[in-house]
């Protein structure tokens, strides 16, 4: 089996670098690397080099070295590939994909992996992200409103680099929902989940789970399982900024899903219709600002990548 790593070095404000450095020293192995140099890098080198493993009939490992936004770029170059195991170790600022699957934290464990006659890995699920013309696959979660907006003042901000620079960077999300607190303008939204409707108002956020994480240890869908052929629908409405803010504070320990104002449910297909125009993300990544009258649909992708893992 052939091993490839993908190195972001500049996830986590250069932790991908270092680790990257770290492991290269350890591995005896034979390996190929590849360094990312611009966004949408680790999809395109994800997805060409498993063409290649399909077109010779051979078993691969990508190894991601870097972080959810890398990890989110290579899963979205090999979906469909059944000869790709995707590995990880983790070297972001927020983690969550290391919180909900196996991540490899040794360069023993990957050779391990590697000399195995017989891969250890398990088939897992993923989500797809739909709107307008742009379709996107998701493994952590995906969603719509006040999540997409903190992603996108962390994303621009100088002070999650920062954070990261100092080992804080997972508290850049809880910075930024205080930020974005007071200047989020909530909205009203249509959810069709299996065939049946349901209106909305002073929505905060609609959030499409994969898995329990996000926002840097924020355990927003506790019932979610990447490998149970269902998404978790987690949305947060009529509710006032402070006790807005007091749920985030119950989001680390999961206990949010007791209000009322949040609303829980899992589907295999979820649209939803807004009139107004919108934040969207998928992994922490911003996707596009709808439009109006936008249609947004989730479906969940069953056993759509192999997860590498040890035996």
């Amino acid at each position: 089996m052939e091993l490839h790593f993908i190195i972001n070095e500049f996830a986590g404000n250069g932790k991908g670098k270092i680790v990257w450095q770290k492991l290269r020293k350890e591995l005896k192995c034979t390996y190929s690397f590849h360094i990312t140099k611009y966004n949408e890098h680790a999809k395109e080198i994800a997805q060409q080099l498993s063409e290649e493993a399909s077109a010779n009939g051979e078993n691969i490992l990508i190894i991601v070295v870097g972080g959810d936004g890398t990890i989110h770029g290579v899963l979205n170059g090999v979906m469909g590939f059944q000869d790709v195991f995707v590995g990880n170790v983790a070297a972001g600022s927020g983690n969550d994909f290391s919180r909900g699957y196996f991540s490899f934290q040794t360069a023993k464990q990957i050779e391990q992996f590697i000399l195995q006659n017989d891969c250890t890995y398990k088939e897992m699920d993923s989500g797809v992200f739909k709107i307008n013309t742009i379709q996107k696959c998701f493994i952590n979660n995906a969603g719509i409103g006040f999540d997409a907006f903190v992603a996108n003042l962390a994303n621009q901000s100088k002070l999650k680099k920062g954070l990261n620079s100092v080992g804080l960077g997972k508290l850049s999300y809880v910075y930024f929902l205080l930020h974005g607190l007071f200047k989020f303008k909530l909205f009203d939204l249509t959810v069709c989940i299996e065939g049946v409707e349901k209106s909305y108002k002073n929505v905060w956020f609609v959030t499409i789970c994969n898995q329990p994480y996000f926002g840097g240890g924020m355990k927003i869908s506790p019932k979610s399982k990447p490998d149970d052929g269902l998404l978790e629908v987690i949305l947060v409405h009529n509710l006032s900024r402070i006790k807005l803010l007091l749920l985030f504070v119950t989001v680390f320990f999961g206990a949010h899903t007791r209000l009322k104002a949040v609303v829980q449910t899992s589907a295999v297909n979820v649209k939803i219709s807004v009139k107004e125009q919108i934040l969207c993300h998928t992994d922490g990544e911003i996707i596009d600002t709808s439009t109006k009258n936008s249609l947004i649909e989730f479906e969940v992708q069953p056993k759509s990548w192999n997860l590498a893992k040890e035996k």
